[in-house]
């Protein structure tokens, strides 16, 4: 007889009920598959994404794990009672129970602390035993070399535009203000050995893959070593980065002749002013344009970044930076505002500033305003954010930017581009759900 363990991503409120997503996701967290992959054969695992499907809370799994995010921290705490009610042992982990240990504990029978590869299987032995601890706390940052594969099989593969997905490094030099990549993985990044991502990269089903690592080709020896042995695979592929691969034509090429179609670039801001606060001056606003022509020459999608509500903004900020990213021809777009996250030197300086709002966790999810700017109100900056969302997907800026010269691939920037556009009116009811 196995040990029946279920896993758990919760979903944001404003994907649960009526608002589930009945069509297809865009792509799984990586979380769940890899604890899994860190799991022994005692147990049969099944992974349930509150965002895609129902949870079964009468289904009784000898064990539950569950992971979460700031924003989904409420419906995490939700879901754990309902299993503990049913007299079913609860673990929680995540980010969030990493940087909010005492909060979270009230609401599990065990909570994980940092990287779980060394005290995943202490956890599940401790549970055979009957004797599982309050908090286990990982030991540091494990080496990346020989982990187990992801349990991808697992996942509702149907349900989601893709679930072919990896992670190659974790960690980040740059240590930005309001990021908490290197509170939890560290300021230095570490890799895995390229033979063993090649090795995943070929059993991963289909041809499209994308990278969870936070910054790919941080470091430009191993990508290009990478990005080398990849050519052969033909895989084709998405991941997140700086603009600073412009300034590599060596990097840059490789990466697109290794598959590379979309980078996710985390722009930010369009004043140097604000780049500078939030330690992200490798960001050079006068560049930009230059560099993102060159990443667009290479045949490699755009999908920026911007961020509304730091302190040097005002209301001009939202048409210009919208006006920039059309200019740039950026291929898509997200808008964010702030969120001064658990964990992060902006959170700890809001709150010592007496600037938050509020610690409503679900409201964390940069869709909403949950604390005081010195330039704007509240109301200022939601409408700012819906109007540079409906401003950047209107059918005159979707023309100009997929009308640009030598576009490799406008039909699938188009498709992304007029979905947009059709969810203005729910992206600004999400906005306003209180």
């Amino acid at each position: 007889m196995k040990y029946r363990l279920t896993l758990i991503y919760p979903a944001h409120k404003k994907n649960l009920g009526d608002n589930r997503k009945k069509g297809r996701y865009p792509i799984p967290q990586l979380s769940l598959p890899s604890i899994a992959g860190l799991t022994d054969n005692r147990f049969e695992i099944t992974i349930v994404d509150d965002n895609i499907e129902d949870i079964n809370f009468d289904a009784k799994p000898d064990l539950v794990g569950i992971t979460t995010m700031t924003a989904l921290a409420p419906r995490a705490y939700e879901i754990a009672q309902e299993f503990r009610k049913r007299g079913v042992p609860v673990i929680l982990g995540g980010i969030h129970v990493s940087m909010l240990p005492e909060e979270a504990a009230n609401y599990a029978d065990s909570i994980v602390l940092g990287e779980a590869e060394d005290v995943w299987p202490v956890v599940l032995e401790d549970f055979i035993h009957s004797r599982l601890k309050k908090i286990y706390k990982g030991t540091g940052q494990h080496t990346l070399v020989n982990l187990p594969r992801p349990r991808l099989d697992l996942l509702k593969r149907d349900r989601y535009f893709s679930s072919s997905l990896l992670m190659a490094s974790r960690g980040c030099p740059h240590d930005c203000h309001y990021c908490s990549v290197t509170t939890f993985w560290g300021k230095g990044f570490r890799y895995r050995p390229i033979p063993e991502v090649i090795e995943e990269l070929k059993s991963l089903k289909g041809r499209m893959v994308f990278f969870a690592d936070d910054n790919l080709y941080g470091n430009k020896v191993y990508a290009k070593k990478l990005f080398r042995e990849m050519v052969p695979l033909k895989k084709k592929w998405s991941c997140q980065g700086d603009s600073l691969i412009a300034n590599d034509k060596e990097l840059l090429n490789l990466a697109a002749e290794s598959g590379c179609q979309w980078i996710f670039i985390g722009i930010e801001s369009i004043s140097e002013k604000n780049l500078a606060k939030m330690r992200k001056s490798f960001n050079k606003v006068k560049q930009y344009k230059e560099s993102f022509k060159k990443i667009h020459d290479a045949g490699i999608n755009i999908f920026g970044s911007f961020i509304f509500g730091l302190d040097e903004d005002d209301k001009n900020v939202f048409k210009e930076t919208v006006d920039f990213a059309i200019d740039a021809k950026l291929d898509a777009a997200n808008f964010y505002i702030l969120t001064p996250l658990p964990g992060t030197k902006l959170f700890q300086e809001m709150k010592d500033e007496g600037r938050l709002l509020h610690t409503e966790w679900d409201k964390y999810d940069a869709n909403h305003v949950v604390f005081k700017h010195p330039k704007l109100t509240s109301e200022e900056l939601l409408s700012g954010l819906i109007f540079a969302y409906k401003y950047f997907y209107s059918i005159p800026s979707i023309s100009k930017r997929m009308l640009r010269a030598g576009h490799k691939r406008p039909v699938q920037s188009l498709i992304l581009n007029l979905g947009r556009f059709l969810r203005r009116k729910r992206f600004e009811t999400i906005c306003r759900m209180q």
